[in-house]
């Protein structure tokens, strides 16, 4: 299968390509998002696996959430090539990636991931991971970290920027970290990794139903109270 996988969730623009057995990662830290640089990398990277594009069986997407402007340019150059390709596009969360990047940190298989948002505000996920790919816990926002919802208790570990509010985090969360990585940008491999897995489970979307994940918009729309 040739996968192509792209998220360009942070300031980072991550490119690779599944093409058979071989995992070509093309991961740019310099990425301008507001640049013309997605297409030419995308087609530098195809021309470099040797196929064409439209030997492309399906494109691998991070919803977010994260940067507004970059979610909203690669959603829009994921919705044009498989559109135009006629494949299908895979949104994986770019949370649970992180949450993936930590299989083989060590016990334990739970992990939270929190991400800097505003202020004292972070986007969190909580995840497990089953017969080695993550699944969330329930469902993934952004928050205040004094009113994060409670995690089950147990051993559980943790990625993302937000760390240097540690200590509010898990007196919100109920539980001790054992560990903290502060990793923020997904992994080619884990997108690969959760592409192929929501491929068979058969969350594939049409190309032009697919739509960044932002999560700010459900706060933005709660009413303000008086």
């Amino acid at each position: 299968m040739n996968l192509l996988v792209i998220d360009s969730s942070t300031k980072s623009l991550v490119l690779g390509l599944q093409a058979g057995s071989e995992l070509i990662d093309r991961t740019s830290e310099a990425f301008n998002a507001h640049s013309k640089e997605i297409l030419p990398a995308i087609s530098r990277l195809i021309g470099d696996a040797g196929i064409e594009q439209d030997q492309l069986d399906a494109i691998v997407f991070g919803q977010g959430p994260g940067s507004f402007t970059g979610l909203r340019i690669a959603v829009g150059v994921v919705q044009g090539l498989g559109y135009g390709l006629n494949v299908p596009v895979v949104p994986v969360s770019s949370m649970a990636c992180l949450a993936q990047s930590m299989l083989d940190y060590g016990e334990p298989s739970r992990v939270f991931v929190a991400l800097t948002a505003r202020l004292e505000e972070i986007y969190y996920g909580s995840y497990q991971f089953e017969d080695g790919v993550v699944a969330a816990c329930g469902p993934e926002g952004v928050m205040d970290v004094g009113l994060l919802p409670a995690l089950e208790k147990g051993a559980w570990i943790g990625v993302g920027d937000a760390w240097a509010l540690r200590e509010k985090i898990e007196a919100s969360l109920g539980v001790d970290l054992l560990e903290v990585s502060d990793q923020i940008t997904p992994q080619v491999c884990d997108l690969v990794t959760l592409g192929l897995h929501g491929l068979k489970q058969g969350k594939s979307v049409s190309a032009l139903d697919a739509r960044p994940v932002y999560l700010r918009e459900e706060v933005a729309t709660k009413p303000v109270k008086k």
